[in-house]
């Protein structure tokens, strides 16, 4: 980084609202906003701006441990207990409050169409990793969730360690760091990641180091209607699909809609996918 990007980084991590998010990706947006920026002034506005469109989603402002009330009391009641927390804590943010009504049927979907995974990644897990008690009725793999808010990490982490010894959550920005997984999975991110940077879904799609990459988007936007912002980046997955010659599987459930990418299949002389 240049003298003024490393300042600007310094800067707005050091702001609390900005405290939890991985220095990474602080820089990556400060580093994307620098080409735009007339002066420091201009650059940390924008960066903010940035900054604050990509995180707000998901800015956790409770301590994780305020999160996680309950839990001991629901882990000690047994695993039914468990997944009536997970529900009413799931219940809370808007993305994960959505998915509710498929929870039981969503991952038996999502492995219809990539096969037994032998090992999950969850990128930008965000809340997701609780949904850990359905998932291992559809797989014992190992899990691994990755975000870049440190809050979300610490919850949803200290979550899995009580109730998974085959799932963690590490702090990490995918689009910075590296990821490897037999599966990887995208849940509703897509746009947001596509929001932060144009074509940035597309390449962590194409570039991460996973035999299968699952895709998901929303079927309705929060205003209640049809989400057609979804239809130009599902497009480009289809695209993306047919130039590395890959196969391209979909899925729909009630609320959500599923594009699995199979990078296998490119590796095969005989033209059929690995299973």
């Amino acid at each position: 980084m240049s003298d003024r990007t490393e300042v600007m980084v310094r800067r707005l991590s050091a702001a609390p609202k900005y405290s939890g998010i991985h220095p990474d990706t602080i820089a990556h947006v400060v580093r994307q906003e620098a080409v735009h920026a007339t002066n420091d002034a201009d650059l940390e506005r924008l960066a903010r701006l940035r900054l604050h469109k990509v995180v707000a989603d998901y800015l956790l402002t409770a301590r994780p441990g305020r999160l996680l009330r309950g839990l001991d009391a629901a882990v000690g009641d047994g695993p039914d207990a468990v997944r009536a927390w997970c529900r009413g804590t799931l219940a809370g943010h808007f993305s994960t409050a959505e998915r509710l009504p498929d929870l039981d049927e969503f991952y038996p979907a999502m492995f219809e169409l990539t096969g037994p995974p032998a090992d999950i990644a969850d990128l930008a897990c965000a809340l997701n990793p609780f949904t850990l008690p359905w998932l291992r009725a559809a797989t014992a793999a190992p899990y691994v969730g990755y975000d870049f808010n440190s809050a979300l990490v610490a919850a949803t982490g200290a979550f899995a360690a009580q109730v998974d010894a085959a799932a963690e959550v590490r702090q990490c920005d995918v689009l910075v760091t590296p990821v490897v997984a037999d599966v990887a999975i995208l849940l509703k991110t897509y746009h947001c990641i596509e929001d932060r940077l144009s074509g940035a879904g597309r390449r962590l799609v194409a570039d991460v180091a996973a035999r299968r990459v699952v895709v998901s988007f929303p079927l309705k936007a929060m205003h209640g209607r049809a989400a057609v912002f979804t239809r130009p980046h599902i497009d480009a997955l289809l695209r993306l699909g047919d130039e590395r010659g890959w196969a391209v599987r979909r899925g729909r459930l009630s609320t959500e809609e599923f594009v699995v990418l199979d990078k296998s299949v490119a590796e095969e002389p005989s033209g059929g996918p690995r299973h």
